[in-house]
């Protein structure tokens, strides 16, 4: 709240000067870092001196009332504030320009500036420059430490320490979790911001890395700090070692207790069957050796481990055989189905790409030779061409002899019907018999042969003594 009044007041003043005093020229805004200088430009204009200027001034406005910093008049010399005394000066002692060095810049040197000519005739004109102090801030990240639970508490902390303006703090993790940021302003005018990563802690997150990325005015790149999460948790076991093949007799046969804790684990305790191990077995820390197998150690083996903040433990079932398994028949089967198995794969990637191949080439062989899918129609005879063709037609026509049909009555039936043989009579040429010149029925015969199958007994037409036509029978 106090920023945003200091800059309205500033906007206020300038624009007052800008309306009052146009001969005054200053910048509205410098910058200055702790323990350097800043420079305060301020020169009056004015090409046609139609103005005398008669005094100088630097004025700071604290707390809404001015206060005098240096004044210079022509008639009693340079005047500087006792506070100020030894770090501010004029560059060059002038009525025109009335540019302010302030060196050795501190916390308190933060505020408005206002630069003051007197004039005659016209009175005092002023224009105001806005100084602020720019603080590089003191960045850290630390881990704080923590017992695994179900609440969601502080894992780590990032603090971006005394500096002007505030900084921004920002996270980059892969863990699920919350943030919050809170800020500080000290007694000398700097600002303090923290940022706390919260989660649920638990032996998982326990080395966890998160970074904390801070930005601010002064640094010319985002700091990152990276830190790692510290959480306590008891201790988880696994025993690794046993190869399932334990037998009596065997020697140096051992398991491994591994623990994963934080605090690290400060005891270990190996049991078997619920019970003190057998004497057979050396023990050091988390390593059991068993000097020779027997069946004492038939059953369960457990390592059990402790630190600050709890027990864990973890068991392992010990199965102990008469004599070794046979390791090279299991790895001769291994390596067997290893070598069918590729044998396999290659028969089938050779076989389709055979298959492939083939279809490739069918293919390309019936595009050679398949037909196009398109028949084109038939040419369309010309008028002269058609008039040959129904030439020749009739001429093939004319040219067939036509027959003569006869007509001959042989009698009456049994009903007293007259019958009646037909007759054609052949064309030139023809191998065909006259119906005068051949048997009865031998002409039809050679005719029409089909109606041979249909002929009637030779005896009964020989009884009937008459002649009918063969077609009759169909």
């Amino acid at each position: 709240m106090a920023t945003l009044n200091l800059n309205l007041a500033f906007i206020c003043l300038h624009i007052l000067a800008v309306c009052q005093a146009q001969h005054v020229k200053v910048e509205l805004e410098v910058t200055g870092f702790l323990g350097s200088q800043a420079i305060l430009r301020c020169q009056f204009v004015d090409p046609d001196e139609s103005l005398k200027v008669t005094q100088v001034s630097w004025m700071k406005d604290s707390a809404g009332t001015k206060v005098n910093l240096a004044v210079y008049n022509p008639e009693y010399g340079t005047h500087y504030a006792p506070a100020y005394e030894g770090r501010i000066q004029f560059r060059q002692v002038s009525l025109r320009d009335a540019t302010l060095v302030i060196g050795q810049l501190e916390m308190g040197d933060d505020g408005i500036y206002s630069c003051e000519f007197a004039t005659y005739p016209d009175g005092n004109q002023e224009a105001a420059t806005n100084l602020t102090i720019l603080v590089e801030p003191v960045n850290s990240g630390k881990a704080l430490l923590v017992k695994a639970g179900p609440a969601e508490v502080p894992l780590a902390v990032c603090t971006s320490a005394n500096g002007k303006p505030a900084a921004s703090i920002t996270w980059k993790r892969d863990v699920a979790g919350n943030v919050s940021t809170t800020q500080t302003k000290n007694t000398d005018g700097t600002i303090t911001v923290k940022s706390h990563f919260t989660a649920v802690p638990s032996g998982m997150l326990d080395g966890e890395t998160v970074t904390c990325e801070v930005t601010q005015r002064t640094l010319e790149q985002a700091a990152s700090i990276p830190i790692a999460l510290s959480v306590q948790y008891s201790p988880i076991v696994t025993i690794e070692g046993y190869d399932g093949n334990w037998y009596l007799k065997r020697e140096h046969a051992s398991l491994t207790c591994n623990v994963k804790a934080n605090p690290a684990a400060t005891e270990y305790k190996w049991l078997m069957n619920g019970g003190p191990v057998p004497d057979s077995v050396e023990v050091k820390g988390h390593q059991l050796t068993v000097t020779e197998v027997t069946y004492d150690f038939n059953g369960t083996i457990t390592c059990e481990a402790v630190n600050s903040i709890g027990e864990g433990h973890d068991k392992m079932d010990i199965i102990v055989r008469e004599s070794p398994m046979e390791s090279g028949s299991t790895t001769g089967a291994i390596v067997g189905g290893i070598i069918a198995a590729i044998v396999i794969l290659t028969v089938l990637v050779t076989a389709v790409l055979i298959f492939k191949n083939q279809r490739k080439n069918v293919t390309a062989e019936d595009d050679e030779f398949e037909p196009p899918n398109y028949k084109p129609p038939p040419p369309k005879p010309t008028s002269t061409e058609l008039s040959k063709i129904e030439k020749t037609e009739v001429d093939k026509m004319e040219s067939v002899p036509l027959n003569t049909t006869y007509f001959e009555t042989s009698g009456e039936d049994d009903n007293g019907m007259t019958l009646t043989q037909y007759y054609d009579e052949p064309g030139a040429g023809s191998d065909l018999k006259s119906p005068n010149d051949s048997a009865p029925g031998e002409y039809l015969e050679q005719e029409n042969p089909i109606y041979n199958d249909f002929s009637a007994p030779e005896d009964q037409h020989r009884q009937s003594q008459e002649f009918v036509s063969k077609g009759m029978y169909v």
